[in-house]
């Protein structure tokens, strides 16, 4: 029913019913600020590009055919939206990856906190989030994608291929390099790295 009704809006759009473009953006206007906010850091930056990026998808939406899912094809708009803006802001200024604001957004590459967990391992939960933050800031534009796409949005190998246009083969090959990128940054013995693989073994030790 859900798809059927999608398809209609679709149609509408593409015919210039607005109010259908609106009815199917809703769908996925949360998804594609996420997305936003988690590569570009900033709330406003993460705001001006899921705009950016509703108005490309109204512009572009003749083009699309139904090859991939309707959500592929949005998720890519909304990357390639934010790559373009991470490569004109390289030599302007410093980009940290994560701002997270709601509970639901944390990394997922440690687990969350259950309502029952006591305060000081949810202090040394979110200790160990930010060092994780920082870790990914630091990987090259290439890397920090693949690490929001894969670990964080936690997109199928070949979802990741066709938001990228890329091959299930690179996709996984990118994807093991930049963990591996990342956790040599999280080794370097400096803070705030040098205590994060003891933390994080405290953590787990006391689960």
């Amino acid at each position: 029913m859900h798809e059927d009704r999608e398809l209609q809006w679709i149609d509408a759009a593409k015919h210039g019913d607005i109010s259908a473009f609106e009815a199917l953006i809703s769908l996925y206007e949360k998804k594609i600020y996420n997305i936003c906010l988690r590569i570009l850091t900033n709330e406003q930056d993460a705001y001006d590009a899921t705009q950016e990026v509703c108005i490309k998808i109204w512009k572009q939406l003749q083009h699309f055919k139904g090859e991939s899912k309707l959500s592929t094809w949005i998720y890519r708009v909304a990357t390639n939206e934010c790559l373009d803006k991470l490569r004109k802001a390289k030599n302007r200024r410093q980009i940290s990856l994560f701002q997270v604001t709601e509970k639901d957004n944390e990394m997922k590459i440690i687990n969350k906190s259950s309502e029952n967990e006591h305060v000081e391992n949810i202090v040394e939960n979110k200790a160990l989030q930010e060092i994780l933050k920082q870790a990914v800031s630091e990987l090259k534009e290439e890397h920090r994608v693949m690490i929001v796409l894969r670990d964080i949005h936690e997109y199928a190998y070949d979802e990741i291929a066709d938001i990228l246009s890329i091959s299930l083969g690179t996709v996984k090959s990118r994807i093991s390099r930049a963990r591996l990128a990342l956790k040599k940054i999280l080794q370097q013995n400096k803070e705030p790295y040098k205590s994060f693989f003891v933390k994080k073994g405290n953590e787990e030790g006391e689960r």
